[in-house]
């Protein structure tokens, strides 16, 4: 970071340089957004992707700077908007884009399951009660945050409104930090696509930015971004395909909740999940935990020693038709999908022999639900030439129709163990769910 008194700028490696507001400045200064630092971006995907290491801090700066570059670009066509409104809601959706991720328990997305058992909310609602002043973090010099955003005239009680998705003064601006092109996913994606350095899945930004409009309150397109959109898309699908849902990034994030989940939720070692890091929690797992299996998994992850491997699968045919017929039979098995998932690795290693605990049973396209509920968003709205807006379906018949049918993952359940016991709950996958009478599973030689 370098600059002078008046003005302050970051280097960022996907946007160049970000000029910070005094706003901005004070509030990356907290010690809320700084504890980001030491959050991975993308949990454990650097173990398939070794580039992966990009933290959350840099990822909200980015939002916060992409949420002022489309706030500057559309907020001006707000009807009665005079220059002092148009900075305060500037000012306002680049604080919701800075400290949108604040309330991140470690690792991410991959622990939330864990912070919502232990609080009975996600990250999000504990955001807004850090920015409304109504909890505050248990770290040294934490609780700032609110008196920095009335002492720049912005509302605390809006910033949270943005965050939760509750903001109704507006909707453009809601849809700056969350909607169906938002600031948070044009970030994330670009961002994802330099650390993993996948080849595919450009996104064209400035077209994006560019082309947006306002029509009734609501942020659409100008229909000449449709291939952009179409390009945007396609990056999301790609991404969550090939990246957020890899078979060993999968593999290796219910290793860790479930070590995690016995450590903190049922032996209740950790004091405050909610200020750890990532390497504190891990290498106090790897080394304090009075669990020997705790010890193990953490072992393995943080060294990448004997990661599990997938041995059976049960195949998407792409139509939402095939999958609920899936979620149907296993319902059968009564519960909610984690109660599921566990009765089917308490039948599995019955069978193979082995602790439970060498076992896991995953559900791929129930995860999207839980850490993304946007991916299925296509609520695109675009402004006709008569000066009516229409959705994705009328101006590009054919692309919405292929999004409708595709699925970002080819599996709706997986099964993965230990390497060692490999052989044993392959045999036992078969048994367990031919004695069952599932047709619709069928084996794999995964690796």
């Amino acid at each position: 970071m370098s600059g002078n008194r008046k003005t302050m700028y970051v280097r960022d490696p996907v946007h160049g340089s970000i000029r910070l507001s005094p706003l901005q400045e004070a509030l990356l200064q907290t010690v809320e957004v700084q504890r980001l630092s030491h959050i991975h971006q993308l949990g454990t995907t650097y173990q398939c992707y070794p580039g992966a290491h990009s933290m959350r801090l840099v990822h909200a700066l980015g939002v916060s700077h992409l949420a002022g570059r489309i706030g500057r670009q559309v907020l001006p066509l707000v009807e009665g908007l005079d220059e002092n409104g148009l900075r305060l809601l500037v000012d306002t959706v680049e604080s919701a884009g800075i400290l949108h991720d604040i309330g991140h328990s470690p690792w991410s997305h991959t622990l939330e399951p864990l912070q919502i058992e232990l609080t009975g909310s996600g990250h999000m609602e504990l955001v807004s009660k850090l920015v409304r002043g109504e909890e505050t973090l248990r770290i040294r010099g934490a609780g700032a945050i609110p008196g920095i955003l009335r002492e720049h005239g912005v509302s605390p009680d809006s910033v949270a409104a943005l965050i939760t998705s509750s903001y109704a003064d507006l909707p453009c601006l809601q849809q700056i930090i969350f909607g169906e092109v938002d600031a948070d996913m044009l970030d994330y994606l670009q961002r994802d696509f330099y650390f993993t350095g996948v080849a595919f899945g450009h996104i064209e930004v400035d077209r994006l930015i560019s082309t947006m409009a306002v029509s009734e309150g609501r942020l659409v397109f100008q229909l000449k971004a449709l291939d952009a959109i179409r390009d945007f898309l396609m990056a999301r699908f790609q991404m969550y395909t090939s990246v957020y849902l890899h078979r060993k990034t999968r593999i290796v994030d219910q290793m860790l909740l479930r070590a995690a989940r016995r450590s903190v939720v049922e032996l209740r070692e950790v004091e405050d999940l909610q200020v750890m890091t990532d390497d504190e929690l891990l290498s106090f797992m790897a080394t304090g935990s009075a669990d020997p299996w705790v010890r193990e998994m953490a072992w393995r992850i943080k060294f990448r020693q004997g990661l599990f491997t997938q041995v059976f699968q049960v195949g998407s045919e792409g139509t939402s038709e095939s999958e609920n017929s899936f979620m149907n039979v296993i319902g059968g098995l009564g519960g909610t999908p984690a109660e599921i998932t566990g009765e089917l690795v308490n039948l599995i290693a019955e069978e193979a022999g082995i602790d439970p605990g060498y076992v896991i049973v995953d559900l791929p396209l129930e995860a999207v639900k839980v850490s993304e509920e946007r991916f299925e968003k296509t609520g695109i709205e675009f402004l006709a030439d008569n000066g009516r807006t229409v959705g994705l379906e009328a101006a590009d018949p054919l692309f919405a129709q292929y999004l409708a049918k595709a699925r970002p993952h080819r599996n709706v359940l997986t099964v993965s163990c230990a390497p060692e016991s490999r052989d044993r709950v392959e045999w036992a996958c078969e048994r367990v769910f031919s004695r069952a009478a599932m047709p619709l599973f069928h084996g794999e030689d995964g690796g």
